[in-house]
């Protein structure tokens, strides 16, 4: 027994797998590449039209006289037809005129005969075995097979040929090897599998025959020929697929490359297909250039973006653990609790290997400020016509061959119009960017779907599209927000930021709901007890977010409200983060204990309540009244503080964190919050990252030094996780500036760090000067009192 299918499955299967004609064009042409065909030849021949023909039957049936028939076909012959041709196409049906049941025949097989579309290559063509057993095996998986094996086959699932039936009823295959004698033929009837017909599909005859011998037995190829045409192939319909969406399949970036593949007729006329114009790209306000590679066995991320309208430039520089960080993926889970949370996806190094090189190139346009292009265009309209024709996101292509439908109108896979159109100004929207993103890594990693609608979901396609995110919400349209705004930083913003902790805090409370249903009366006046500490937790919180409207309106400078508010909103989210994390791992303690041991674990939660007070007390600092008084305080001690608050996240994550203060202490005179943010926000980093280096690198040892020197008049920090490219020593302190992926990082951490700095007159930086940890990256920060002490 075996399964069976109906002949009309495979009209459907056709229908589902192959979406448009250009889909049709396209599959037809990237068999004759995977064939080793040079140059593909594609010819249209069209003498009327297909809704000339179909109204020509209407009229027979109808009983019209068949003169009259040929006389409005001749009137429907379209302009350009070869003259010869059309003649020999009037003269097969002025031949039957006077037979009526012969003129109706010879309406349909004139159609047939006369208007067909040839796909010609000269690639290694087929044997009449090849046309059996592979052509004629719909999902065959030789060269998916070859793929595997290392080969760089365009297609690999055995459905291009169903795309035939897209274009015409009517299928007839000629192809023949180098050193056979004979050509093989090969016709198919599509309407034989058609809707009304009851019959399986094995028990429709379609067989190859042996054809015509060759002239000389050296020449090879394939020749497709569909006829009895099913769509209006009219020479500006042609034109316009071939000039439109068909130029947007053969990398277009590549000057003139479509047309020394394909040589594009249409009734003899020949059809030049355009390539993205060098001026156009020249004309670009905005240009990001970036690669992905492996170097020494490190992932690698390099390039560069320029803002040529603004004339600033932003350096791409990330690799190792900083790529594994970038790569993560945020995804959404339901907890236990009844809650959504964000979570990350952890991603395997192998998923990084298996994507393989790619390189980035992407051109944004501010089309409110467009001016015509010398040798291109006119005017401002031309302009942004031209860069219409070629814009809607970038376009993903495997060997100069497009990969659908990335790029499309209806396709937003980075989404950029989503969050363009979320913010003012709509930077970075689809209208407004030309771009390819080229991949190198074969089906295996980055295989595509059979339906055409996009890479099959692997761990190596989702970090693709997270780099690329990345790449261009988090790095590019920053630059350009930066750059357009020169900082100014609204208060909407900063104050949703410095209430962002009320969500997690939500979930704190809806979680010791949870919990007292879980455990014994006996024990719900210990989770009473808890719950009242958190209610102190939450109304020191709000105390110190309920003076952001007195402190708005006292600041006199719109930068220093902007970081004032966002410190208090990171360090509040930071606590609410640590909350939940303190109560989600107590639940899942009591979940796995007996009922005599749930007390022992709710006083381990009552005892790191305790160290996140000690750390409410510490933010006391930033409150309004006290954000600007400066008094005189030791700094080993402040260091101690900060790092008696991490001990905790230290010992989770086997990190090592030593500081030796030094004889005598350092006093100085300064707004204590102040260095307490700093410090705090520095040591958040470190702890990130050495996290981070320790998923990618299993045998790392994660070590975290503070150093306060006398002497230098300075604070080092420095850890031995992945560090910093020096080509972005500074970038790091620019806001939203991160390498950490989405919900786990703003970016704002060390730009309000350098800002507190610079109000007290001291200098924070990435020092280049010392030891190296890592050979060509900078790992430790300097906090430089200078002469302000």
């Amino acid at each position: 027994m075996a399964f069976k299918f109906a002949a009309r499955t495979l009209l459907e299967l056709g229908k589902e797998l192959i979406s448009s004609d250009e889909v049709a064009i396209y599959e037809l042409i990237k068999n004759a590449v995977d064939a080793g065909s040079e140059r593909v030849e594609i010819e249209a021949q069209i003498l009327i039209s297909r809704t000339s023909q179909t109204t020509a039957l209407e009229r027979f049936d109808a009983g019209a006289a068949a003169e009259d028939i040929l006389e409005f076909l001749q009137t429907k012959v379209l302009p350009g037809a070869p003259k010869i041709t059309v003649e020999g196409f009037l003269t097969s049906l002025r031949q039957t005129v006077r037979h009526r049941r012969r003129f109706g025949q010879r309406l349909h097989s004139a159609y047939r005969g006369y208007n067909w579309i040839e796909v010609r290559d000269t690639g290694l063509g087929m044997t009449i075995e090849d046309l059996d057993e592979i052509f004629l095996t719909v999902g065959t998986r030789s060269r998916r097979s070859a793929n595997v094996s290392g080969a760089t086959f365009l297609g690999d699932k055995g459905v291009g040929r169903l795309s035939t039936m897209r274009l015409g009823d009517h299928l007839s295959v000629r192809t023949s090897q180098k050193g056979e004698a004979n050509w093989h033929s090969l016709r198919v009837d599509w309407r034989r599998f058609g809707h009304d017909v009851q019959e399986s599909v094995e028990d429709i005859p379609v067989a190859p025959r042996q054809g015509n011998r060759k002239t000389d037995a050296t020449t090879q190829g394939t020749t497709v020929r569909i006829s009895n045409l099913l769509g209006e192939w009219t020479s500006i319909r042609f034109e316009d697929l071939f000039q439109g969406r068909i130029a947007r399949m053969v990398d277009p970036f590549q000057p003139g490359r479509a047309n020394q593949l394909l040589r594009v007729l249409h009734n003899s006329q020949r059809v030049t297909i355009p390539s993205v114009p060098k001026r156009l790209l020249d004309g670009a306000h905005a240009v990001c250039k970036a690669r992905f590679s492996f170097e020494n066995g490190q992932p690698t991320l390099s390039g560069t973006i320029d803002y040529r309208l603004r004339h600033k430039e932003r350096p791409i520089a990330q690799s190792g653990a900083e790529i594994y960080s970038i790569a993560q993926n945020t995804f959404r889970r339901r907890g236990k609790r009844g809650h959504a949370a964000s979570a990350m996806a952890p991603i395997r190094p192998q998923a990084l290997k298996d994507l393989g090189p790619f390189q980035v190139e992407v051109y944004w346009y501010n089309r409110r400020v467009v001016e015509a292009i010398e040798g291109l265009t006119t005017s401002m309209q031309d302009t942004r016509a031209e860069i219409a024709r070629w814009s809607g996101g970038p376009m993903l292509y495997r060997h100069g061959y497009r990969i659908l439908p990335y790029g499309d109108p209806d396709d937003d896979w980075l989404e950029l119009d989503k969050n363009a159109f979320g913010q003012s100004g709509f930077k970075l929207n689809r209208q407004q960017v030309i771009g390819r993103v080229s991949v190198e890594s074969a089906h295996t990693a980055l295989s595509e779907q059979t339906n055409r609608e996009g890479l099959v979901q692997s761990e190596s396609s989702e970090a693709l599209t997270t780099i690329l995110k990345w790449l261009l919400h988090g790095e590019m349209r920053e630059l350009i927000n930066d750059a357009d705004k020169e900082e100014q930083l609204t208060r909407r913003q900063a104050e949703q930021r410095a209430l962002g902790f009320r969500d997690t805090q939500l979930l704190v409370q809806q979680s010791l709901d949870v919990l007292r249903r879980q455990i014994s009366l006996a024990q719900r006046p210990l989770v009473d007890q808890l719950a009242e500490q958190i209610d102190v937790l939450s109304d020191q919180c709000e105390a110190l977010v309920g003076g952001v409207d007195k402190i708005v309106k006292e600041a006199a400078d719109e930068r220093e409200k902007f970081i004032h508010l966002a410190g208090i909103g990171l360090m509040t989210e930071f606590i609410f983060h640590e909350l939940d994390r303190a109560v989600e791992s107590a639940m899942r303690a009591i979940r796995d204990t007996q009922e005599s041991s749930r007390a022992s674990v709710l006083a381990a939660l009552e005892a790191q309540l305790v160290t996140l007070q000690k750390r409410v007390s510490a933010f006391d600092e930033l409150t309004g009244e006290k954000r600007q008084t400066k008094s005189r305080f030791d700094v080993s001690g402040v260091i101690n503080l900060v790092l008696e608050n991490h001990q905790n996240e230290f010992r989770r994550h086997g990190i090592e964190a030593t500081f030796a203060a030094p004889a005598g202490g350092m006093s100085i005179k300064a707004v204590k919050g102040m260095l307490i943010q700093i410090l705090e926000n520095l040591v958040a980093n470190a702890v990130y990252w050495l996290k981070q280096q320790t998923r990618y690198e299993p045998s790392f040892h994660p070590e975290l030094v503070i150093t306060l020197s006398v002497e230098d008049d300075c604070i080092t920090v420095q850890d031995n996780g992945p560090g910093v490219d020096p080509s972005r020593r500074d970038v790091i302190f620019q806001p939203f500036i991160s390498s950490k992926p989405p919900g786990e990082g703003r970016g704002l951490g060390l730009y309000i760090s350098q800002e507190l700095a610079k109000y007290h007159g001291w200098q924070l930086y990435v020092d280049s000067g010392v030891r190296e940890v890592r050979p060509g990256r900078l790992n430790t920060f300097v906090l430089d009192f200078g002469d302000s002490k």
